[in-house]
């Protein structure tokens, strides 16, 4: 029996509402409204997608691709992982992936005792690593696949090999150079940082002029930014909401903002991007926030706004001093959602030492009980004056394992980008140097991001020395 496109495009319509669903309660979650759950969340659009006939026509044209345009292949593929992640979910956990990764986040909040909670911590990680081995297995037709695989198909060899290439080859140069300058007695803590006197309602006040501000790149599409008990972005149809951590001080919540606003953008300028491969629209989206959240530290363009928003709160230069100091400032605990430490929090803490300890648990050199050691002992190692607790640890390991495979190395190639011409500063071609020229010229409209920076590539040998020779001038800049 033969079925038409049509018939597979009211299939991809399903997909689509179930994001909608899904976006729309957390949405009435967040403003707690009283609606049930039951109502906006997965199952009654997982009922449809399970039903006898949304199965024979996804099966009908996985057999018949010919019959497809390209843009209709890649919507195929995310009914497929749909359909892959659910089957393997089930096998594991005994739920559906959606369900199944709000259930354990808040499994982990109800257990009490260490001892408790490390067994069925440790049991959860198990069946993870199963779960991705016949997962990843299946939708790339891999046979007991190895983590570097499973990334190559991912996001590209040229884009994994370089990376490790890189991570591997100046391992030692970045971990000797974080605690030759990170970890001086020079550099102070967070606490110890002045900040820009801003009240909370002030610093709202600005994150919506500030997207006045760039509100050609928006569109249509209304940005609110609130602040909440929890840092995410929410889309619901035209409407998007920036939800920001409850309020600590400016920098943190400027840093938090631009990252957010970052995802924001990626959800509006990926929606005109039909050809765009799930893998690659995570790549793009992760690129976008980190782009955005550095660009205080690039130019002066975001002080200037603030010297013009708040009167007689200093000139743009002494607001740049002011946020490079938070910036820089170590984060006595650096997995605080409150870390705006680049080089703590993307190249040592999560991104340095998760790359080294996931592939070895992935490809089974280490146990789950072993991960959880290994973990503790690098941050002992790494964080020596930090604190935090064995439980926080943990579940940062375990949220971030829920979020896919590869991530920390996703993370280190995105950041590294930005180096691939030199440091940032006007002399060197970087991602956002032409998103700043059309900014001051008042034509963000026309502003066209560069595609290279954008999807995963080839990371050229000598950014990490760039990189480290960049945060090396910043220290000598703010601290001498």
């Amino acid at each position: 029996m033969g079925y038409t496109v049509n018939e597979l495009h009211e299939l991809f319509d399903t997909l689509d509402l179930i994001e909608e669903l899904s976006q729309e309660y957390e949405h009435f979650d967040n403003n707690q409204l009283n609606h049930r759950a039951d109502v906006l969340r997965f199952e009654f659009m997982d009922k449809n997608m399970k039903s006898q006939n949304s199965r024979m026509v996804y099966q009908y044209f996985i057999e018949h691709l010919d019959e497809l345009k390209p843009y209709e292949k890649k919507k195929l593929q995310q009914v497929s992982d749909y359909y892959l992640k659910n089957k393997y979910a089930q096998k594991y956990f005994g739920e559906t992936f959606n369900n199944l990764q709000n259930e354990l986040k808040e499994k982990w909040s109800e257990y009490l005792t260490p001892k408790l909670f490390e067994f069925s911590f440790e049991k959860d990680l198990d069946n993870i690593r199963l779960f991705y081995t016949d997962y990843y297995s299946e939708k790339f037709h891999l046979q007991s696949p190895n983590y570097k695989e499973i990334l190559t198909y991912l996001y590209g060899k040229d884009f994994v090999c370089s990376c490790c290439g890189q991570v591997n080859k100046h391992h030692d140069k970045i971990i000797q150079f974080y605690k030759n300058t990170i970890l001086s007695k020079n550099i102070p803590t967070s606490a110890e940082v002045c900040d820009l006197k801003i009240t909370q309602q002030q610093a709202s006040k600005f994150f919506s002029f500030f997207l006045y501000q760039v509100r050609d790149l928006t569109k249509s599409y209304t940005i609110t930014v609130i602040f909440h008990q929890k840092a995410k972005v929410i889309k619901n149809n035209h409407k998007i909401y920036i939800y920001l951590s409850p309020y600590h001080s400016f920098s943190i919540s400027l840093f938090e903002f631009l990252e957010l606003f970052g995802e924001a953008y990626s959800k509006i300028f990926n929606k005109k991007d039909k050809n765009m491969s799930g893998d690659n629209l995570n790549y793009k989206r992760k690129a976008f926030c980190y782009y955005s959240a550095l660009l205080p530290l690039i130019s002066l363009d975001i002080s200037q706004m603030i010297s013009e928003f708040f009167v007689n709160i200093g000139t743009p230069k002494e607001i740049s001093n002011v946020l490079l100091k938070n910036f820089l400032a170590i984060r006595r605990n650096p997995i605080s959602v409150c870390n705006i430490n680049v080089i703590q929090l993307f190249l040592v803490f999560i991104d340095l030492i998760a790359a080294e300890l996931e592939e070895k648990w992935f490809d089974g050199e280490i146990t789950s009980r072993e991960l959880l050691i290994q973990w503790e002992e690098l941050m002992d190692e790494y964080f020596v004056k930090a604190s935090f607790n064995q439980f926080e640890i943990s579940i940062k390991i375990f949220h971030l394992l829920l979020e896919g495979l590869g991530l920390p190395l996703l993370r280190i190639g995105i950041l590294l980008s930005l180096f691939e011409h030199g440091m940032l500063n006007e002399h060197y071609h970087h991602p956002l140097q032409s998103l700043l020229e059309h900014f001051r010229n008042h034509s963000l409209g026309q502003w066209i991001p560069d595609e290279l920076f954008l999807t995963p590539h080839t990371v050229k040998e000598e950014t990490v020395q760039y990189l480290l020779f960049h945060l090396s001038q910043l220290y000598h800049h703010v601290y001498s």
